[in-house]
């Protein structure tokens, strides 16, 4: 029996095949349910879903193979489907020089007929079948030719469906990669903001004690630099807390948080002439994944200075008080501010990916990755702003963390050593 060709595009077939990540995965419904109707359909006692890699064929769905999974290439019947995309039926091996001494013929699978429908990749290339088989000679109905060829058809959905879900998530994971990358970016700005002033006025004040005679005013320069040197060390130990927390949840108070947050944009709240004012109305501390909530938070208090940046007084409130929603307690956390507000156009698109209202100078994704993590949390978000009056963003995060928060909790105590 000579084994079918080798097509002239094996490498890139075989590529295709491997770009759906679906050999050697486990049993799934949904093609367990093709393989039933396949068998339905034809009445026939075998049906498969084959993949043809390389080297052998692989079932993804069987019905009637008891505990075979595999066969070697060379012996497979679905292979001959591989150089061309039309149905193969064999209503006879017996009769069909191809197939007489085949093994699966010849030992104890026993075929005596075959009709495979082939998977076709959108690029053409043949990557498998839809089969069934039987211990007897036959054929099939045309309208059964037909149907298996449907099913076929829809096998290849679920495998398009399949890469195609793979790929947005790793489109996803690199935008969520980019937004991070771009927020440190941020975070690095304020921060260098924030610590090259005290560092100058550090520089300055080392001048005056210097060049001073006066032993109560050198003293007083120093007291001075040392302030200064103590707000810089504050700055770096809030940022380094939040950081080492960034895969583990912990009981946060969110005005806290929040505080360390309004630290790091100081400056710019400066220039903004900004008025600052932040509510602390929380009982008990949340269990949340601290650092993917200050990430949000960082946002929308960037979010807010960028409203405000126009000229004029401007008021940026941040209020965190206990509540109920739908009967389930919990903490609301609220940034608003009197800034620009938002265009309804905008409004309807906030929290999908590259939406902004900053231009050049915005991912477009701070709000899109703000909400996953609020997902993550359980946690509702509302918005609402006026154009020439200002924006609101209320949250809700349930006190009963989520399962994903929850467990993280729980490593933060499994990871301490037991005494």
């Amino acid at each position: 029996m000579p084994p079918a060709a080798i097509p002239s595009n094996e490498a890139e077939r075989a590529a295709d095949l491997r770009s759906y990540e679906l050999l050697d995965t486990l049993d799934e419904r949904g093609y367990d349910d093709i393989t039933f109707l396949a068998q339905y359909i034809c009445e026939t006692p075998i049906s498969l879903v084959t993949l043809v890699d390389t080297e052998r064929q692989w079932f993804k769905s069987a019905i009637g193979t008891g505990e075979l999974r595999e066969t070697t290439r060379a012996d497979s019947f679905c292979s001959h489907l591989i150089g061309g995309p039309s149905v193969l039926v064999v209503q006879d091996t017996h009769e069909d020089e191809r197939f007489t001494d085949n093994p699966l013929v010849t030992g104890e699978l026993g075929i005596r007929f075959y009709a495979g429908a082939p998977l076709v990749t959108p690029d053409g290339n043949v990557v498998g079948t839809v089969c069934v088989i039987d211990q007897k000679p036959r054929t099939l109905r045309p309208d059964q030719v037909k149907a298996l060829e449907a099913l076929a058809r829809q096998v290849m959905a679920r495998m398009e469906l399949r890469r195609q879900m793979r790929e947005n998530k790793l489109t996803a994971d690199a935008m969520r990669t980019a937004e991070k990358l771009a927020a440190v970016g941020r975070m690095a700005s304020a921060m260098a903001h924030e610590i090259n002033n005290p560092l100058q006025s550090v520089t300055n004040l080392l001048y005056m004690v210097e060049i001073t005679e006066d032993a109560a005013e050198r003293r007083n320069y120093l007291k001075q630099a040392e302030d200064a040197l103590a707000r810089v060390s504050h700055l770096v130990t809030q940022t380094l807390h939040f950081h080492r927390q960034s895969k583990r949840a912990a009981p946060v108070r969110l005005a806290e948080l929040a505080e360390s947050v309004l630290l790091l944009f100081r400056t710019r709240l400066s220039h903004a002439s900004a008025e600052v004012l932040v509510t602390d109305g929380q009982t008990e501390p949340l269990v949340c994944l601290a650092d993917d909530v200050r990430q949000v938070v960082t946002n929308l208090v960037s979010n807010s200075l960028d409203a405000l940046s126009g000229g004029g007084k401007g008021r940026l409130l941040v209020r965190v008080r206990d509540g109920i929603i739908s009967g389930a307690q919990g903490v609301f956390l609220t940034v608003a501010d009197t800034g620009r507000g938002i265009a309804p156009e905008t409004m309807a698109r906030l929290f999908q990916p590259f939406t902004t209202t900053k231009g050049i100078r915005g991912t477009g994704l701070g709000l899109w990755v703000s909400k996953g993590i609020l997902q993550k949390h359980g946690a509702r978000v509302r918005v609402r702003s006026r154009v020439g009056v200002g924006t609101v963003v209320r949250i809700f995060f349930p006190a009963k963390p989520t399962s994903t928060v929850a467990n993280a909790y729980a490593e933060e105590f499994t990871a301490l050593p037991v005494n």
